[in-house]
């Protein structure tokens, strides 16, 4: 048996070597000039789906960078007006011992309220603190609203909302980029935290209340209080004590007043200071929530008051030591958001070395399944360069061959 080989087979033989070895030669120049050995899939269809699932994960920690980035410029801003606050209350404070000297005549503290009048209104511009991007920092997710502004009595009133925009800093890790400001300068707590005491303006007497605090629990019955001074029919000072909702405390005959002694009731203890005169008034309430601006201005208030009597002036130590209280829970409110605040930075700062360790792991990973090896690819090209120079000279050269040739 004998084979034929046609000139035409020869000629298609020839040209699909040729073909062959520059599709070759194609491929390698392609994975050189972008540096990689899987160009598509089918390449390397189990590299593939794993360098696939690498890229997804760069892709991700590359996000949760970004956010704890973004979160971080964000909390560093709030830090900064946190530090400022802190700082306004604290000179506010100092003024308020300043004008509780007894020394001091009206004045000298209308100089000193001066003073706080303008450390209110910086306050005021901290809490309405614009950032870059020009949204306001504490209104919550009505972000384009200025969320502290001044109503026509002059009070201080929140325009925003409590919206508080969380951030992923990892896949099951968020973060709080930022305060509402009804958490931040609203809801504060008053008194010493557990209940506020106060005066009536009007006493006529002496009296100064201290804290009120808590004595008993098993024996607390919580409502709103006032003490009450009278004359009993010997001409004794004795008081009442008696519950908004609860009624008096005490029956016939009722408590003589004894200066500075301590006064227990529903597992709530106190002590009234000086002289008090019947008909003067005292109030002892669960602690509530207040606004930092009302706090300043009781404060302002207080050293408005005359302390040209005794009466007046024991009004005037009601007053400005209710004001020091809630000024004082205001300062410690402050630091606890201060605090939180650098609570999250801490954990964007851990979460962004984690997420950038991971990043570089992903990325050594990825590279050694689709990096090329550029020794062995140019080595290969040059094999597969020399192989396509043969096939050509080879096509040359059959090419040339026929039977014609030789008659």
């Amino acid at each position: 048996m004998s084979f034929r080989v046609s000139t035409s087979q020869t000629f298609t033989q020839g040209t699909n070597a040729i073909l062959d070895n520059q599709s070759k030669v194609s491929l390698t120049q392609l994975q050189l000039s972008k540096g990689t050995r899987i160009l598509k899939p089918s390449d390397d269809p189990i590299g593939s789906s794993v360098a696939l699932n690498l890229q997804r994960q760069i892709d991700n920690t590359t996000q949760y960078i970004a956010n704890g980035q973004a979160a971080q410029a964000r909390l560093a801003v709030e830090d900064s007006v946190m530090d400022n606050v802190s700082s306004i209350l604290g000179r506010v404070r100092e003024l308020a011992l300043l004008g509780a000297n007894g020394t001091l005549n009206h004045s000298d503290r209308e100089a000193i309220n001066i003073e706080i009048e303008q450390r209110y209104d910086e306050l005021l511009g901290l809490a309405n603190t614009q950032l870059a991007s020009g949204e306001y920092m504490f209104s919550g997710f009505q972000s384009n609203v200025q969320p502290f502004s001044k109503n026509g009595t002059g009070s201080v009133v929140y325009n925003g909302d409590q919206g508080v925009q969380m951030i992923n800093v990892n896949s099951t890790v968020q973060v709080e980029s930022g305060n509402s400001g009804d958490a931040v300068f609203m809801n504060i707590p008053t008194g010493n935290g557990s209940f506020v005491t106060g005066a009536d303006d009007n006493n006529m007497g002496t009296g100064v209340i201290g804290s009120a605090v808590m004595d008993d629990p098993t024996a607390y019955v919580g409502d709103i209080y006032s003490v009450d001074f009278s004359l009993d029919g010997g001409g004794n000072l004795v008081y009442q004590i008696t519950g908004a909702n609860t009624g008096p405390v005490y029956a016939a005959p009722l408590p003589s007043f004894d200066e500075d002694g301590v006064v227990t009731f529903n597992g709530i203890s106190y002590t009234i200071s000086g002289l008090p005169e019947p008909g003067d008034s005292f109030s002892v309430e669960p602690s509530y929530a207040q606004d930092v601006f009302t706090s300043v201005k009781q404060i302002v208030d207080a050293l408005k008051k005359s302390t040209d009597s005794d009466a007046l002036q024991a009004t005037f130590r009601n007053a400005l030591s209710v004001g020091m209280k809630n000024l004082d829970q205001a300062i410690t409110h402050m630091d606890e958001v201060r605090a939180g605040v650098g609570s999250r930075l801490n954990v964007i700062e851990s979460e962004t070395n984690i997420n950038e360790s991971l990043q570089v792991e992903a990325k050594s990973a990825l590279s050694l399944i689709v990096d090329l090896d550029y020794a062995s690819a140019v080595t290969e090209l040059n094999k597969q360069t020399l192989a396509l120079q043969a096939a050509q000279q080879s096509f040359v050269k059959i090419q040339g061959l026929s039977l014609f040739e030789f008659i």
